[in-house]
């Protein structure tokens, strides 16, 4: 295996270190693939267990973004190799993410993810496992599965729930792109400040006076992080989401297919944002939107970890879907944005057909052990 996917560097403290983990492969803004989770996985479980380590700095490689999500061309090249049968390297890549971000989100140290730039799918995922959670000014993120025929994984089934009122359903319907205002005011980040502070707020990091405990030094760092965010006082922009907040709520008030088409039909106001947002769900796959639908629905009232176990279960399946392959084909492979989906609207979907994925494949799970 190739280390350099994935970089690490220690950083003395006083009696310890801070390990710095780092996503390099900026030539594709850090998009995941199976060797670069499989890394991951390796050297988080190892800095968990070692008592040298007082905290992780998680950050990606190159000025374009932190994560610009899973390499999906990789996994629709694996879902074509795969034929009638199972995709299994797609579906090992599903399984490790889904333990990395799980083990992030349950980590026994703190974890500073430093998010710049580019912050997508799977990108989101890591962001979001981490305890501190730190964007720059032009920080931009969004779950854009709709327009390539996948979904909104990596745990969204869980934490776009927790998102303001109807914001999360929102966000997964349309792909819509948020600014640092939308990351703060969601409850996707937790702090502001400029990618040029990073060297000099690593600095300020290794001269505390770590504890060696996890809640201790989680606190202290909060206690720095929220100073040094007031010193350095960035301009924080308007959040787009906090500024429509009851239209947003209104459009998801009703979530029947019909209704949803009806109401997201209806988005060509003069709102550039808005009317980015209406278009992308206009021209994404209609049954991604269905699955999106089913998965709030039945996500609703799951912890995180039988969250992770029910999008193993569906990822496994929904990557060999022809809207997935199509949608990358349209996107990201031939580039002529004119994806040719199976269904044109949700009310055309057939509720089978979005229930067949939510059948495990296996008759032991993978994830089961996740607790």
């Amino acid at each position: 295996m190739n280390e350099a996917v994935v970089l690490t560097r220690h950083s003395l403290c006083d009696g310890g270190y801070i390990a710095q983990i780092s996503l390099n492969a900026p030539q594709r803004i850090n998009a995941l693939n199976l060797e670069m989770v499989t890394r991951l996985l390796f050297l988080l479980e190892g800095i968990a267990t070692d008592p040298e380590a007082v905290a992780v700095l998680l950050d990606g490689e190159g000025e374009r973004g932190f994560c610009a999500g899973g390499d999906v061309r990789q996994l629709r090249a694996s879902a074509l190799s795969a034929g009638n049968g199972p995709a299994r390297e797609a579906e090992r890549f599903f399984e490790i993410e889904y333990r990395v971000d799980h083990l992030l989100h349950n980590f026994p140290k703190p974890v500073i993810c430093w998010a710049n730039g580019a912050i997508m799918g799977g990108g989101l995922g890591l962001m979001v496992g981490a305890s501190h959670r730190i964007v720059t000014p032009c920080a931009r993120l969004a779950m854009p599965e709709i327009s390539i025929g996948l979904y909104p994984d990596v745990g969204a089934t869980w934490f776009l729930q927790r998102m303001p009122g109807s914001s999360g359903l929102f966000c997964a319907l349309t792909g819509v792109a948020l600014n640092a205002g939308d990351a703060l005011y969601s409850g996707l980040a937790d702090y502001l400040l400029p990618q040029r502070a990073k060297p000099a707020v690593l600095q300020k990091l290794l001269k505390l006076d770590w504890a060696f405990e996890r809640e201790p030094d989680a606190e202290m760092l909060t206690a720095e992080l929220t100073d040094l965010e007031a010193e350095l006082d960035e301009c924080l922009p308007e959040s787009h989401l906090k500024q429509r907040s009851e239209l947003i709520d209104a459009l998801c008030e009703d979530t029947a297919p019909a209704a949803i088409d009806e109401a997201f039909d209806s988005l060509h106001a003069d709102d550039g944002w808005l009317n980015k947002a209406g278009q992308t769900f206009r021209e994404g796959s209609a049954s991604t939107a269905r699955l999106t639908l089913a998965l709030f629905e039945r996500g609703a009232a799951l912890s995180l970890a039988d969250a992770f176990r029910l999008e193993l279960t569906v990822s496994s399946q929904r990557v060999k879907h022809a809207d997935f392959i199509e949608g990358v084909r349209a996107r990201l492979i031939d580039k002529d944005h004119r994806p040719r989906w199976t269904w044109g609207r949700l009310v055309d979907v057939p509720s089978d057909e979005v229930m067949a994925v939510f059948n495990p494949p296996w008759d032991d799970h993978p994830l089961a052990d996740l607790k």
